[in-house]
This record gives structure tokens, sequence and C-alpha cells, in this order.
């Protein structure tokens, strides 16, 4: 039986949500699955049937021989751009797998990635400018569309979900300290929107965030909750409308459920540019965004550290602004009681939109994985 390390960075649930979806087809007799992580990944995770889990701060060098001690044991990496994890399944030479969902956001793609075994690039948005820098460069690049979970049809009942997706990452921006967004946002839903039409109104975040709304707004009508990447895909597909922040993932389920879709202002650098994206394709006619309040940033292919301290600043001045989170809290409801009027053709651009990327592509990335990792000369532990 070969062994498979599984492992995504600690940012929010970007990087662990389409590692668990391809996980969901790999779970078969001949592999073991063994995650490795921490923060936020290491929630979803531990909601996931692994076989063995190891929580290890990848990005803090300290761990660099545990982490190697765990994967030296196993036949090889599956990786949602967690980069210490490939650096050290290369130099044990282990199969290497790197999953890439933002292609065409990275400021630079590091030379460690040229080589792995198998590089997954998800489509998404309009790529070129990286395609014309590493198209070339990289040894094993497998295009596919976006990496999604099984979603079966059900009968829409009557609630809503709110998203925020994983609302942090460690080492990159922390609610309470660096950003106090779901707080704020959930005050602007709770004040300003009318939920009466619901019986149900799920929010779901990571749990830390949870523990801290179930304090701070324990008198609303919100269920608080954390939710398995499967469970959320059946709350989301039986509700009548979805508000979440344009994390990349989150969106393409929706689009893939048939879910009406609101979008709430992004949360971090990568969220800022989605929104604007989709706004540009037509596939956010529900939408409210920093930059129709605020100041436009221009952040792409900017380092990440710049990129996220602008966001964060915009960010702390919504916090501050009254009036500001009240304009969005008016604009948010409007959007909530119209649903029926936009809708319609919303889903059918969204549905649309998928289709054209290739549609769901995990099942056919775990075929190509598994061809991999069966075809290879691993020696087995």
């Amino acid at each position: 039986m070969k062994r498979l390390v599984f492992t995504a960075q600690d940012f929010a649930f970007g990087s662990i949500g389409p590692l668990l979806y391809l996980a969901d087809f790999l779970k078969v007799k001949e592999y073991q699955l063994i995650f490795v992580g921490f923060g936020t990944s290491l929630q979803l995770a531990k909601k996931f049937p692994f076989d063995e889990i190891y929580e290890v701060d990848t990005e803090d060098s300290r761990t660099t021989s545990e982490l190697e001690a765990i994967i030296s044991k196993c036949d090889a990496v599956i990786s949602c751009t967690d980069i210490p994890s490939i650096i050290a399944a290369k130099k044990l030479k282990k199969i290497t797998v790197w999953e890439d969902i933002l292609f065409w956001f990275w400021p630079e793609i590091p030379q460690a990635l040229f080589d792995v075994d198998l590089y997954i690039r998800e489509r998404a948005f309009d790529a070129s400018v990286n395609e014309a820098r590493y198209g070339t460069k990289i040894k094993n690049l497998f295009t596919v569309g976006p990496i999604m979970g099984t979603v079966k049809k059900r009968s829409r009942t009557n609630q809503a979900t709110i998203s925020f997706g994983g609302a942090q990452a460690t080492h990159v921006y922390q609610v309470g300290k660096d950003t106090n967004y779901p707080f704020v946002m959930t005050d602007i839903l709770s004040k300003y929107i009318d939920w009466s039409g619901f019986k149900r109104v799920i929010l779901a975040t990571s749990e830390c965030v949870i523990k801290q709304l179930k304090a701070r707004f324990s008198n609303i009508q919100f269920e608080f909750a954390t939710l398995a990447h499967d469970t959320f895909l059946t709350e989301m597909s039986q509700s009548q409308v979805i508000l979440i922040t344009p994390g990349l993932i989150t969106t393409q389920c929706a689009f893939y459920s048939e879910t009406p879709v609101i979008f709430l202002p992004g949360s971090n650098d990568s969220q800022y540019l989605q929104i604007n994206d989709l706004r540009v394709l037509g596939l956010a006619p529900a939408s409210v965004g920093l930059n129709d309040f605020l100041p436009k940033l221009n952040l792409l292919h900017l380092p990440g550290s710049e990129s996220t301290r602008l966001v964060m600043e915009q960010l702390r001045v919504l916090e501050k602004s009254q009036e500001t989170q009240a304009k969005i809290g008016f604009r948010l409801n409007e959007l909530v009681q119209t649903r029926d009027e936009w809708s319609k053709e919303s889903v059918l651009k969204g549905k649309t939109y998928i289709d054209s990327l290739g549609g769901n592509g995990a099942r056919e990335t775990a075929e190509k994985i598994k061809k991999l990792i069966n075809s290879s000369n691993v020696t087995k532990i």
C-alpha cells in the first residue's frame, strides 16, 4: 500500500478545499492518506477521514526535521500551495505533485516548482502574463478545470448560507490582530439585512473565529458553524442564496451547484482582485466591493506582503466608518430581497463559465495522479 502525504498552505480555506476534493477521489484501498498541516488547513483536514493527521507548521523552519521524517516514510507528496513540503519531498526523492489554484495571480513562481513530477494548474482568470513567464519553464504542467467537490442536486430549502471562508492565515493575517473583517461584516449582516423570510441562516468560517462570533453575537439568529467540506457543499446546494467572500474555490463551487451568489467585499488581496475579475466577466451582478466606496487598489503581481498590507489598510478604514458599513448593508439587503429578479440569469452565467473552463477537474486530476504514482518505481514502506 502506497502512502500519500497531503499538505496545504495555512491560508484560510483556499488551499485545503481543493486538496480535500482531490483526496475524495484518492481515498481508495491502494493508498493510505496522511495529512500534514497547521492552522485553518488543519481544521478542515480533521473533518476528513485521513488515515493519519500530523499538526506541523510547515512554514516554521524549526519543524523541517519533523516534516522530513514524516515524508521519508511515504511515497508521494501532494501539495496545494505549500512549498516547504515540496522542497522536503524533492530532497528525499519522493514523487511531487503541486496543485496551483492561483496560477494567474502569483507575482513569482519559485524555481523549485519547475521540475515537480506533476504541476496541476487550474483554469480561472486571464493567466497570459504568467503563461508567458513560466509556461515553457514548468516541465510537467497539466491544466484542468476547477477542482471542486461532487455536488448532488437537492431541493432548495428556506435557508440562506453565509461564508467567510477560513478568514485568516497564521503567517499572513490574523483576525483580531491584522483584521476584524468577520466581526465588522457579521455586524453589517445582522443589522441591515431582513432575514425574516428564511427559517435558517448559517454562517460558516474557521473554528477560532466561530468561537469569537458566538461570544460577540449571541443574540442574533445565525447558526454559527465550521463545516466539513462535503457538509458545506450540501448546505450550499440546498440554500436559496449564499453570501460569500469572493474566494475562488467557494465561488466556483457555488457556480457549479447553481446556487444564487451574493459577493461580499473581499477580505484579502486575492479576493479583492477576484471580485473585480468576476465583475468584468459579468459573473457578479450581485456584489459589493471595497472599491465601490474606497479608492481602487492596483494589486496584481505586487509582492504578497505589500498587496496584503494595502487591503488590510482599507479594511481598517471600513471598520472605522459607520457610514460606509451602512451603505454596504443597505446594498446587500437590496440584493437579498430582490434575488428573484437577478438570480436566474446569474446562475446560468456561472454554470456556463464553469463549463467553459472544462467543468469539474477533480476526477481527471485524481486519475492523472494515480497514473503517476502507480507507474513510478517507488519504494513501498
